[in-house]
């Protein structure tokens, strides 16, 4: 009996989130998060170890230089038009919505 090409589909999909779910799995139990955590307990210590010692020598503090912006811009044309096609989306349904409910409210009330 020959396999169907959906059931081909299904079972290379489900191939493709175990081998996700192994690996993240191994990346949990081999202690990574951890460890990044822990750097970044780190390197915070370590910018406060700098702030007292910018204290003590009577330097001009600035918050700014002790703390890391860590935030990274992913954004690129891609998720902007997505963005823009969302935000369209929502404006779309709020205003029809309310439009819909105010309707039904003229005609029952």
């Amino acid at each position: 009996m020959k396999k169907s090409k959906k059931s081909k589909y299904f079972f290379r999909i489900l191939f493709c989130f175990f081998f996700v779910f192994v690996a993240l799995l191994i990346a949990y139990e081999s202690g990574y998060y951890e460890t990044k955590m822990s750097n970044r307990a780190i390197l915070t210590k370590e910018a406060m170890e700098q702030f007292e010692s910018d204290v003590e020598n009577g330097e001009v503090v600035d918050i700014k230089d002790y703390l890391k912006d860590e935030s990274v811009d992913y954004s690129n044309s891609v998720t902007k038009i997505g963005n823009k096609i969302s935000n369209g989306i929502s404006e779309v349904m709020t205003k029809g919505l309310s439009g819909l409910f105010d309707a039904l409210k003229g005609l029952f009330w």
